[in-house]
């Protein structure tokens, strides 16, 4: 007589169960409106009491539940374009630290910045008329992590919110990855498409420093990394070519 009772009860706590471990899974997950606005509130604060000469606003917040279940509050200047970071900070609206240092004082926004706008520059340029042919990557490397500090950009050199000089970059700095796809090539049509690309550079003002190849030649698939710019008129690249390439 008492088994509907007590399996109704049953029934109960198992929908009940279900329930508050639905709502922890949304909560732990995706956050919440309110712990949300703890964290934006905390990061205003932070920033006031933290960087008070700075004119800092959330530009962002995003909650990484399943990497880091805090909020990751970015802030932007008014008045900087490099001064940008992230404050990290709990549910509760706690804060764990913030990326300042990391992104800001250390010039890697600033080097990023000259680093996009010289990406741009390349593939508005230059990439567009070998598109059926060659894909383009771009890099400029940074002393921060490249273990060729003379062919990277010394981050104590720049500025923040310095002018970005695509040219001086470029020249100095620049690398192209080609990467050439569906045709095998002779080695003096390798030449000639490295000599089409120094061209189309030249003529839009976008300099690099050197190139890295991967192309098929002769049917085999081959690569070489360090063609220099200074090397491409060069009487003798067609021999430098076939050397690298066939190393």
């Amino acid at each position: 007589m008492f088994k509907r009772p007590i399996h109704n009860i049953l029934t109960g706590l198992g929908m009940l169960g279900v329930f508050c471990f639905g709502w922890w899974c949304w909560y732990v997950f995706d956050g919440s409106d309110k712990a949300e606005q703890r964290a934006i509130e905390a990061a205003e604060e932070y920033v006031h009491v933290t960087y008070p000469d700075l004119s800092l606003h959330v530009a962002d917040v995003m909650y990484l539940s399943l990497y880091d279940p805090k909020y990751y509050v970015t802030m932007t200047s008014r008045t900087s374009t490099d001064t940008e970071f992230v404050i990290r900070i709990t549910r509760s609206g706690k804060v764990v630290d913030d990326s300042y240092e990391e992104d800001v004082v250390s010039k890697e926004n600033t080097h990023q910045r000259i680093s996009d706008a010289y990406n741009a520059a390349v593939q508005q340029f230059i990439a567009p008329s070998f598109s059926d042919r060659i894909d383009f990557m771009v890099e400029l490397p940074s002393s921060t992590w490249s273990d060729e500090v003379e062919l990277a950009i010394d981050t104590n050199d720049l500025q923040i919110d310095q002018p970005v000089d695509v040219e001086f970059y470029g020249a100095r700095y620049g690398l192209l990855f080609l990467h050439a796809e569906d045709q095998s090539y002779t080695f003096e049509e390798v030449m000639g498409l490295l000599r089409d690309v120094k061209r189309v550079a030249d003529e839009n003002s976008v300099p690099f420093h050197a190139i890295t190849l991967q192309i098929t030649v002769d049917g085999i698939e081959r690569y070489a990394e360090g063609i220099r710019y200074s090397d491409l008129d060069s009487p003798h690249l067609l021999a430098r070519l076939k050397q690298r390439l066939n190393d």
